[in-house]
């Protein structure tokens, strides 16, 4: 896996496969499955395109100068991308959202979207509206594990009222980790998060 962006937040549960890079990506969410060979945060202007020619001549050595604005990807809690999907720049997967294998994201994805395709577009959602709204009103990934697995996970519909009404008894708690290139610290006990 390699890492190019500058700050990262990945939350708790989230796994992320080999040979997987992350370029510009501000943060991932909570029980997050990521495929191999993915690429998060394809710069998509690497060249002008509006100028004589797309090659860097006219700026290397030159008065001219080309820098392109980059925007980071954000990606929400409980998304899952397939392998070898590509999510360009600037692009916001929304939670509960699906990429398809190899798809290519060029646009937000909305929550719990299925997406696939050259450019990539919405094929289909995974729960009707109104268990969306619930799913995210609800923020179960919030809640810990131990409280999750006694509900009816195979049903959300059956499982959605009773984590609303007791999520605030239920929230799990994690220290944040700091990890950098001179070695990996667990943060002050003070510093326990829960976003």
């Amino acid at each position: 896996m390699i890492f190019d962006a500058r700050q990262l937040s990945i939350g708790a549960h989230t796994y992320i496969r080999s040979d997987t890079k992350l370029s510009t990506v501000s943060s991932i969410g909570r029980f997050c499955s990521i495929g191999n060979h993915c690429y998060i945060g394809q710069e998509k202007n690497t060249h002008p395109s509006d100028w004589l020619s797309t090659h860097p001549f006219q700026y290397t050595g030159t008065a001219l100068s080309y820098e392109p604005v980059i925007s980071n990807v954000t990606i929400g809690h409980d998304v899952w991308i397939g392998h070898g999907a590509m999510i360009m720049e600037g692009v916001t997967v929304g939670t509960g959202a699906i990429v398809a294998t190899r798809a290519v994201v060029a646009h937000d994805v909305p929550p719990y979207a299925i997406v696939a395709g050259v450019p990539a577009k919405v094929v289909k959602y995974r729960h009707p509206p109104q268990v969306i709204e619930m799913l995210l009103e609800s923020k179960w990934w919030e809640c810990d594990i131990g409280f999750l697995q006694g509900l009816r996970l195979d049903d959300p519909e059956a499982a959605l009222p009773e984590i609303i009404s007791k999520r605030q008894d239920h929230l799990a708690s994690y220290h944040q980790l700091e990890i950098t290139r001179k070695g990996c610290r667990t943060m002050p006990s003070a510093q326990a998060i829960n976003p």
